[in-house]
């Protein structure tokens, strides 16, 4: 069952020193138009959306790529949408959902809380195959949880792949993630499919040295307004 859940958020979009900061803040849009789920991010209901560009490589002194990551709310929906540039796909044939751990992805993680008590994640590859799970800090997985309402739908393009998705509203807040929460906005692109060598991009830049996006410097500020 879908929950209505009505919200009313400003646009303000905060960017500056993003690889830098811990204190990123995204405020999430609210527009009266629901997606049709067919991975077109040309029409007209994302044109509202607020936008992040560049995820930079954190572990690889901070390089972007062209990844952008778009997302407003509904009255029903948290929307999303990523177009990502790859040249070079890499996917593993779906046997369970931990096949899409072994490939090119994107991932959002959502927490109601900065020490990452308990978050939800959700990793998606270019042909629509998902992983998601339920995870404490730290990395305690719980890999038979599931969101019940996300709906994907990608496709590949000249230039990469492009996926869009929605949540439910209602499940959201019945996770603890409401007007204000922690948001990780992350992608795995894995240089070929003979090896495990793979460039992991983020939102912001986690304060660790080696590549882990389980930690809560990983995460950044999002929020609906009332």
């Amino acid at each position: 069952m879908f929950y209505r859940y009505i919200v009313s958020i400003s646009v303000t979009l905060i960017l500056a020193s993003c690889a830098k900061s811990a204190h990123t803040n995204l405020s999430i849009p609210f527009t009266g138009q629901e997606i049709t789920m067919d991975a077109a991010p040309e029409e007209e209901e994302w044109v509202q959306a607020v936008t992040l560009n560049n995820l930079i490589a954190p572990w690889e002194d901070d390089s972007p790529d062209q990844t952008k990551f778009r997302a407003f709310v509904s009255k029903n929906y948290f929307n999303f949408i990523f177009q990502v540039e790859d040249h070079s796909l890499v996917t593993l044939p779906f046997e369970k959902e931990l096949s899409v751990a072994g490939g090119d992805r994107v991932e959002l993680f959502f927490a109601s809380d900065s020490s990452l008590t308990k978050y939800y994640c959700v990793e998606m590859d270019p042909k629509g195959n998902i992983l998601d799970y339920s995870a404490e800090n730290y990395r305690k997985f719980n890999d038979q949880w599931d969101f019940e309402s996300i709906e994907v739908s990608t496709k590949t393009t000249d230039k990469g792949y492009v996926v869009e998705g929605r949540i439910s509203l209602g499940e959201l807040v019945n996770l603890g993630i409401g007007r204000s929460f922690y948001l990780g906005v992350f992608r795995a692109d894995f240089k070929n499919s003979k090896t495990k060598e793979v460039s992991w991009y983020s939102w912001i830049k986690p304060r660790k040295s080696s590549p882990d996006f389980h930690i809560p410097s990983a995460f950044g500020k999002a929020s609906f307004a009332k």
